[in-house]
């Protein structure tokens, strides 16, 4: 079950982020492009959608005995991601250019980086809100709050890296929700929610303010 199910999000996710690469739209006064480079924005999002969901929906089926299920699951997520790669290369080929190991190997480095490392900032987290520590529900929406605290701090300090601003804030609230839904045995959908407005304005949001300030797109 777990890791079918991981399977198919890894895949919906690569086939979404592929064409988003080739036929994504774009918008000035929003100062968003989800096609060429922008397409990552897809496994930005839904990749801590996918791993709060899947590792929620494994927990209350499984209860204790949940932890090679989360696993077995979240490497058939990796797997499925890691063919965005390949995927392009196979339908998108470049003139001059043929299909290759290189394409796995890159799959694998983004397999590694949108689905491995949210996994393991989102894991601890998890863990702790699943455990007694973690039972407060102010401790709950201030860790929140804390996620798209840390996407606004390293977007606007360092080496101002957006890709890495947005993935720990991606396990920071897959981490969060995966326990807030654990606390809560249901009310599934509300989280989501939550999660997919956090990781919107940590990929869209904090970039259109570094841009354009607050002020008001114009179309």
């Amino acid at each position: 079950m777990g890791f079918v199910t991981g399977l198919i999000w890894g895949l919906l996710i690569a086939a979404a982020t592929v064409a988003l690469e080739h036929y994504g739209p774009s918008s000035e006064p929003l100062h968003i492009s989800l096609s060429g480079n922008g397409a990552i924005a897809a496994p930005e999002i839904l990749v801590p959608l996918a791993i709060f969901w899947g590792w929620s929906s494994i927990a209350n089926a499984y209860a204790g005995r949940s932890i090679v299920p989360i696993a077995l699951y979240t490497l058939a997520l990796f797997l499925g991601i890691s063919l965005i790669g390949p995927a392009d290369a196979w339908f998108f080929p470049e003139a001059g250019v043929g299909f290759s190991v290189q394409d796995f190997i890159g799959g694998l480095r983004q397999g590694s980086l949108f689905v491995g490392f949210v996994a393991v900032v989102a894991a601890p987290i998890y863990w702790i809100l699943r455990s007694r520590i973690g039972t407060s529900r102010i401790l709950i929406w201030l860790l929140y709050l804390v996620s798209l605290g840390i996407a606004i701090v390293l977007s606007y300090s360092g080496p101002r890296d957006p890709l890495a601003a947005v993935l720990v804030t991606g396990g920071l609230v897959a981490g969060v929700a995966s326990g807030h839904a654990w606390q809560r045995q249901g009310g599934r959908t509300l989280i989501a929610i939550v999660v997919i407005v956090i990781m919107v304005l940590a990929v869209f949001g904090i970039p259109y303010v570094q841009a354009k300030g607050f002020s008001a797109p114009r179309f």
